[in-house]
């Protein structure tokens, strides 16, 4: 009598097991495939020795990878930097650009604040490369090696409560001393 009890159990929790094994199986299979990539994205620094003062420029490329037209624009794009000691400090447009204003620091107006944003419409296949001015975002006075990468939104997720960040590969630079 006392198996009897015990075999129910069993085959209870043998069915609880099964039924969790067939829904979740089932589930998993509705899950839509992940959406591919819309674009694709390369960095290139234009000089690996850069004088102290001088600014060092980064080429953002962008390719559509997608069918049709997309377009990136406002914050769809950033820049980040890292140096020996992480990132160095950030200048107020880099702040804004990356919503980390400083307490009671207010935002820059619009004319404060140029740094062309809106790419055009590109078609399929084609590409564009966007350049950045790093020391417009960064402090780079000191002497040293950095390293700079950048992320950009898909647009085809861009009104996803999950957008897809894309970062490109990473480039060094070294800024030196002017007499170097």
């Amino acid at each position: 009598m006392t198996t009897l009890p015990y075999t129910a159990r069993f085959v209870f929790i043998g069915l609880i097991s099964a039924c969790s094994t067939f829904f979740s199986a089932r589930a998993a299979s509705q899950t839509p495939p992940p959406q591919p990539e819309s674009i694709a994205v390369n960095l290139s620094i234009e000089r690996k020795q850069v004088a102290i003062g001088q600014s060092p420029w980064v080429d953002l490329t962008v390719e559509n990878l997608s069918d049709h037209s997309i377009a990136l624009h406002g914050r769809m794009c950033r820049v980040r930097v890292e140096g020996e000691k992480g990132e160095p400090p950030t200048t107020k447009v880099q702040r804004q650009m990356t919503d980390r204003l400083r307490p009671g620091e207010a935002p820059l107006r619009e004319d404060e604040n140029y740094l062309p944003m809106i790419w055009p419409k590109d078609i399929p296949g084609d590409s564009y490369t966007r350049k950045w001015k790093l020391d417009y975002l960064y402090d780079l006075s000191a002497p040293g090696k950095y390293t700079v990468y950048a992320e950009c939104m898909d647009p085809s997720t861009e009104k996803s409560s999950t957008p897809k960040w894309l970062r490109t590969n990473t480039v060094q630079f070294t800024m030196q001393a002017p007499n170097h």
